[in-house]
């Protein structure tokens, strides 16, 4: 073991800094989900660093995030915007827990938004969702410059 004592101190505190970052980063592999559970797999497609939404509820309303006429409103605009689409994503799992994969196809169904977006014209983003079990992959829109209640779509289920 080094004893500090003979060391000069910026060398210890040069090891005491290492020896914090390297720590972190070990402990981050699998980044725990709300509540202090930790879930294997959930992050793979959308980013480890991304932490989940807390998803509590499955949508009543069969068009909710299947239809550009009622996209997830994930929020967070230009800034926050694509990390909060991860986010929702992450939390989202299949009809009986199956850890989803997801891919963006595009963008689509461009609308008029107040001091955002290019030209004040916002787009909803459309991803592909499939799980084992899934023959066709399910297409989900979301829209990232208006905030609302987050909910799972029906027929899907969430990480709680």
């Amino acid at each position: 073991m080094i004893k500090i004592q003979s060391m000069k101190k910026g060398s210890a505190l040069l090891l005491l800094a290492l020896g914090v970052w390297s720590c972190e980063t070990t402990r981050m592999k699998t980044p725990p989900t709300y509540g202090g559970a930790v879930s294997e797999g959930l992050h793979e497609k959308g980013g480890s660093t991304v932490l989940p939404f807390l998803i509590q509820e499955t949508s009543k309303d069969e068009t909710y995030g299947f239809t550009a006429n009622n996209p997830v409103r994930v929020g967070g605009g230009r800034e926050a915007g694509a990390r909060n689409q991860q986010r929702y994503l992450n939390a989202l799992l299949g009809p009986h827990g199956e850890v989803i994969e997801y891919e963006r196809q595009g963008s689509c169904c461009a609308f008029k938004i107040p001091a955002e977006g290019i030209d004040n014209e916002g787009q909803l983003d459309v991803y592909s969702l499939t799980w084992k079990g899934r023959k066709e992959p399910l297409k989900l829109y979301l829209n990232m410059y208006e905030d609302g209640p987050l909910a799972a779509p029906m027929g899907l289920s969430a990480a709680r």
